[in-house]
């Protein structure tokens, strides 16, 4: 029955690279926005294996962009609803579901499940220790998020950059620490490329700074930017194609979609960032414009 559903994919991947394919193991931690489009995605190229992990029920506001999310699924646990729609794809798919939020001692444990890593979560700082960390481990990771208008979409390799240096992250810093940092009203409004390149309105981007308006994202850029990193994990676990790996991503805007690159001089913010004399500067940067927008530059 496999052969018969897949069939269509043999014109393009040789017998050897789909069997990778349905042996392979993906971990996806939040089955939401981007996990939820990944999930599918993957369950439609003929994944065997996957391993869900999400607390979170599915709510209204979910409707404009998760995949999964319709009237029938409101208020059932997003990963439950991403296991049954994966086996009405391929019923013969293995996923085993964990019905709870994964914590950062948890990190270990979760990336010994699976053979290609994807963080997903609306936790950020726990996605960056989890990308890093795999780095470590030796497991490749795929990131992917989008920032309104914008989608970024990067591959991390065991032996390329940490996740940390290349998104402008403190340095290797404890969850605890890294989550309060991300969480800072003054180190999010150092973030401007959210109404530059994402486009957000100033006034919605000033009220998620405060942490009273959620993230914004616009549908086509997260099944666009689940879609470009669904074939990053078919890449990896088929061995058919190389992937955009770190300090390398993909960039997708309503314009364009290309492949750009993490310069050097994110990793030397990211590293003073990591002491706390750097991240003092943040706060004081954040009230000068000029300074703000030389740092956007410099990020880009």
């Amino acid at each position: 029955m496999y052969d018969e559903l897949f069939e269509r994919n043999f014109g393009i991947l040789k017998p050897e690279e789909q069997a990778r394919i349905r042996d392979a193991r993906v971990v996806i931690i939040g089955c939401g926005g981007i996990g939820g489009v990944v999930a599918i995605s993957l369950a439609r190229s003929g994944l065997g294996h996957f391993v869900l992990i999400e607390f979170d029920r599915f709510q209204p506001s979910n409707m404009n962009r998760q995949i999964t999310c319709c009237s029938a699924t409101l208020g059932v646990n997003k990963a439950i609803v991403a296991k049954d729609s994966i086996l009405k794809i391929n019923p013969e798919a293995d996923v085993q579901v964990i019905e709870r939020a994964m914590t950062a001692d948890e990190i270990d444990q979760v990336l010994e499940m699976g053979d290609v890593i994807m963080p997903a979560a609306d936790d950020w700082a726990l996605s960056i220790v989890t990308l890093d960390r795999a780095k470590e481990l030796g497991k490749p990771a795929v990131m992917a998020y989008p920032v309104g208008a914008l989608g970024r979409v990067c591959t991390f390799l065991p032996d390329g950059p940490y996740a940390a240096e290349c998104l402008v992250m403190p340095y290797k810093l404890p969850y605890d620490q890294l989550k309060a940092f991300t969480d800072d009203p003054d180190n999010r409004r150092i973030l401007q490329y959210y109404c530059t390149e994402g486009e957000w309105d100033q006034e919605w981007f000033d009220g998620w700074c405060e942490g009273i308006l959620p993230h914004a994202q616009l549908c086509p850029t997260v099944w666009i930017t689940g879609s470009l990193a669904t074939m990053e994990i078919i890449k990896l676990v088929s061995g058919k194609w190389k992937p955009v790996a770190a300090p390398r991503y993909w960039h997708i805007t309503p314009e364009s979609a290309r492949i750009a690159r993490f310069g050097y001089t994110r990793r030397l913010l990211s590293r003073l960032t990591r002491r706390k004399w750097g991240q003092a500067l943040l706060p004081a940067m954040a009230k000068r414009p000029r300074l703000v927008r030389l740092f956007t530059r410099m990020i880009s």
